[in-house]
């Protein structure tokens, strides 16, 4: 008998979105059908503000303007599935200006 546990991911906040939530990582419960987008849309609903910026409602995708990582590499597409234990870094470009 397998008994059907929950995924988890780890989201790891940085810059501005560290200091709206207060906190350096949330640890979100994901399904096996789970993507980016709903992730990102909780937190927008959980946290407001610049959080309801991450998704660019032209393209769908993040916009330039932050940064997310996922298990260490960039990530654009916000269909992109988790899986349980992915580490998500969400944060702001470094530099520039």
């Amino acid at each position: 008998m397998m008994a059907m546990s929950t995924s988890h991911v780890k989201v790891l906040l940085h810059a501005n979105f560290r200091q709206i939530t207060g906190k350096k990582e949330i640890i979100e419960e994901v399904n096996p059908n789970h993507t980016l987008a709903n992730i990102l849309s909780k937190l927008a609903k959980q946290y407001d503000k610049d959080f309801n910026k991450i998704i660019d409602p032209k393209t769908g995708k993040v916009n330039v303007d932050t940064v997310i990582m996922i298990n260490g590499k960039n990530i654009r597409q916000t269909d992109t599935k988790l899986k349980d234990n992915d580490v998500i870094m969400i944060t702001v470009p470094v530099g520039g200006g």
